[in-house]
């Protein structure tokens, strides 16, 4: 008994015949939807650099599993004034509300179903009086030269059980109440989206 064989070309002809259409639909089947790009609904941004009180500017930038946090928002957001501290009760103040902010960056944020993301390192600056020990022992100074309109910028970056790409929202209320909208900018490998949210606007990676 002989067995056909490919040399024969009525036996290769049904066999890409059948073989190449049933090939081109299991690719077509296999291929999986294209991922979509970020979407944050809101209104227009503010004004770039603009100083206005209860407003955070919040940048978001997805490479991987590793999330980058960038945070602007006034000193009055953070610890409830933007003076310098006049009493060792003000700087004790603000000490604790910038500790909070520094350990904080990953509860800003509810991250899609199944993703959960830890703090790897976090960065803060702030106006050099607020952590000044001797900041308030000459009130008079202070009050005549302040450091009124000043900010505190938070820059952390969190490492992900995976890649945080799907549904997620701010959460701001725990950590910074004071903060009323936020400018939110999201970056990811699909494209960019931004509009100023509520702080604890649904938004998706």
């Amino acid at each position: 008994m002989t067995y056909p064989t490919l040399d024969r070309p009525q036996v290769r002809s049904r066999f890409v015949g059948c073989t190449i259409p049933c090939l081109l639909l299991f690719l077509a089947c296999g291929d999986s939807p294209s991922p979509r790009p970020p979407l944050v609904e809101g209104e227009r941004l503010g004004t770039a650099g603009a100083h206005e009180h209860g407003i955070a500017r919040l940048g978001l930038a997805v490479d991987g599993a590793r999330v980058t946090v960038d945070l602007q928002l006034p000193a009055e957001s953070v610890f409830g004034f933007e003076h310098a501290p006049r009493s060792a009760q003000e700087r004790a103040t603000a000490a604790e509300a910038l500790d909070r902010l520094r350990s904080g960056g990953a509860r800003l944020l509810a991250f899609p179903e199944g993703t959960s993301c830890a703090l790897d390192s976090a960065e803060v600056q702030a106006p050099e009086d607020v952590e000044d020990d001797h900041a308030g022992e000459d009130q008079h100074t202070h009050e005549d030269e302040g450091i009124q309109h000043e900010e505190v910028h938070l820059l952390a970056s969190l490492t992900c059980t995976r890649e945080p790409i799907g549904p997620a929202s701010l959460r701001f209320a725990d950590l910074l109440p004071a903060v009323v909208q936020v400018d939110l900018t999201v970056f990811t490998a699909t494209g960019e989206a931004a509009g100023r949210v509520a702080p604890d606007a649904s938004f998706r990676f």
